[in-house]
């Protein structure tokens, strides 16, 4: 089984609110297409804010981080790498530090991608706000996922992010697939209040959006106490299903593997 080289089995999952809970949902999805047999590796490009280790309960594992990745003329070689990254239950994770190291160069995080992409089948970018597609040519040419705050302001903000994405969409040609959106419920609001609507959120952005996912307070609990994703709920894992089934057809229509 060869692979094809051209990364074209990325997807750079950004987020136009902080805090909305993408982290999580590139984690889950990543989890999800290794369950389904897809090697799978999870990359952590939000670097204003980082922690993905810390996140799926996996800080103290031994392996490289990107604040301590050396790729010497941009390059790296994808089956090294990845036996070199912690595990996370079957995932291989390459995530960022910034209390322990500097943030790394664009050609760096391009070529820990690159690689990645090379030794798996698939490829999740928590690329956070989306700074990091802009550098790196393999996120910015990459599928999109975006996780949307289903709040007033939250919609608000992911408007021009999502018609940035759109826009990409129309000068990349055929090729390039729409982004799948992902409706988050607004936490920390009275139960049924402040959130919008599915199906307006859907009307106002002019994309589908899958969801919503609702706030799970075991989830948060286990997360913030350092335990990681132990388990997610039906509503949960049918909206990160709906997405690896996109990724999965996004990888068939591609071709990747002759």
């Amino acid at each position: 089984m060869t692979v094809d080289t051209t990364c074209r089995n990325v997807v750079a999952c950004t987020s136009a609110s902080g805090g909305a809970g993408l982290s999580t949902f590139a984690a889950m999805l990543a989890h999800r297409l290794s369950e389904r047999g897809l090697p799978c590796a999870l990359v952590d490009a939000d670097f204003t804010g980082g922690g993905l280790d810390m996140l799926i309960g996996i800080e103290n594992e031994e392996g490289e981080r990107f604040e301590t990745l050396d790729a010497p003329l941009g390059r790296l070689e994808g089956e090294a790498l990845n036996r070199e990254l912690p595990e996370w239950d079957g995932v291989r994770v390459l995530s960022f530090d910034p209390w322990n190291g500097p943030t790394p160069n664009w050609w760096q995080a391009q070529a820990a991608v690159r690689a990645l992409s090379e030794a798996n089948h698939v490829v999740i970018v928590d690329a956070g706000r989306g700074e990091a597609l802009r550098g790196v040519s393999e996120l910015g040419d990459a599928a999109q996922l975006v996780v949307v705050e289903l709040s007033v302001l939250g919609l608000a903000r992911a408007r021009g992010h999502v018609g940035r994405l759109l826009e990409r969409v129309g000068e990349g040609g055929d090729g390039q697939p729409e982004p799948f959106v992902v409706g988050i419920a607004p936490r920390g609001t009275a139960k049924g209040t402040g959130m919008v609507d599915v199906r307006e959120a859907s009307d106002y952005l002019g994309v589908d959006i899958a969801g919503p996912v609702k706030a799970d307070r075991r989830l948060c609990s286990d997360i913030l106490s350092g335990m990681g994703i132990r388990a997610v709920n039906r509503g949960t894992r049918r909206t990160v299903d709906r997405a690896s089934d996109w990724v999965e057809r996004l990888l068939g229509n591609r071709a990747r593997f002759t």
